[in-house]
């Protein structure tokens, strides 16, 4: 065979139609492994290479997809970039991958210039202080689209997180059971609504045991490790006794606090719960109890959400809120397990 290897060669060798070996490719439909082997196979055989330039042209449609977060070097984004980037590399969409340092100026200029880029989808992590205009934005634009972790007030958009009002429960109820009255929350902007939610799980599972709101200090923050260290030689400067028991808003931020406590020779004087569990937390020492929202999973399932947007004319627009898990180790006080 000679000149440009085409799809249709690739569909007569395999002795499929062109629009199955076009599923094969796109890694879209319903087609039996051993039809996709044999499609495959003859893929390989002829040396076909798939031009997604030409096939743009013709779906009006681009091959990438635009994902915006907070920080990309957070362990718990880190983990959730792993599972949407694989799942959508799957179905045959390149990730362009960028950062707003929680900045909604910023997620403004990165949501045009990726628009720019005609990507086919947008999926995001709100920045802080995000308002309606933008999602209204993104509607009129068109463009499908998914929410990750940050889900914003009143507005209903497809989104995929956890059940925070569910793991801050979790995370008190575990610390009053070994007797805390006194609590503080470590980190996270006040404007992000993972966080209040988190505090009214918290505050809810607290006013159960006879504990007012003033039971629980509030201490916003940045959601990192030095936003935790901070935090945590602000925690040690008052004049007030440690809380029995600190919550942290991620994982970094417990690692931060750490760090504080370290510093002071106070590691074992309080009881400490992260939030994600990533996989540095097992590492840790003491070893972090966590509340575990599986983000490689979230990442997964938003890259499946928003892929059945492409595929939907209709436009589907469902959302998923995942249980999160408490993780038991030794920083809240728990025994060693063997």
């Amino acid at each position: 065979m000679t000149g440009q290897i085409t799809l249709k060669d690739v569909a007569a060798h395999a002795g499929v139609s062109r629009t199955t070996a076009s599923y094969v490719v796109m890694g879209t439909g319903r087609v039996s492994q051993k039809t996709r082997d044999r499609v495959n196979q003859s893929i390989r055989t002829l040396g076909y290479v798939y031009n997604r330039g030409a096939a743009s042209l013709r779906t009006q449609r681009s091959g990438t997809i635009g994902v915006i977060v907070t920080n990309i070097a957070s362990p718990f984004f880190g983990e959730l970039l792993v599972g949407l980037e694989s799942e959508l590399s799957k179905a045959g969409f390149l990730s362009l991958i960028v950062a707003t340092a929680d900045d909604p100026q910023r997620q403004d200029e990165l949501v045009k210039a990726l628009r720019e880029h005609q990507v086919a989808g947008l999926a995001l992590v709100p920045a802080s202080g995000t308002g309606s205009g933008f999602l209204h934005s993104l509607k009129d634009w068109g463009v499908p689209h998914i929410l990750m972790t940050r889900y914003l007030d009143g507005i209903t958009a497809p989104y995929v997180g956890a059940d925070d009002v569910l793991g801050g429960r979790l995370a008190a109820e575990h610390l009053l059971a070994h007797g805390c009255k006194s609590f503080a929350y470590l980190g996270g902007p006040v404007k992000v609504l993972s966080r209040r939610d988190r505090i009214a799980g918290a505050r809810g599972a607290l006013a159960e045991y006879g504990l007012g709101p003033d039971a629980l200090l509030d201490m916003p923050g940045e959601t990192s490790g030095p936003g935790g260290l901070a935090l945590g030689e602000q925690l040690l400067a008052r004049p007030e006794p440690l809380p029995d028991a600190i919550i942290c808003h991620s994982d970094s931020v417990a690692f931060g606090l750490y760090r504080a406590l370290r510093m002071h020779g106070r590691t074992n004087d309080v009881r400490v719960i992260g939030y994600d569990d990533v996989s540095g937390a097992a590492l840790w020492e003491p070893p972090l109890t966590s509340i575990a929202t599986h983000g490689e999973d979230l990442g997964r399932t938003a890259a499946r959400l928003l892929l059945d947007q492409l595929n939907d004319a209709e436009g589907n627009m469902a959302s998923t809120i995942a249980l999160p898990e408490l993780i038991v180790r030794e920083s809240c006080g728990c025994p060693a397990t063997p």
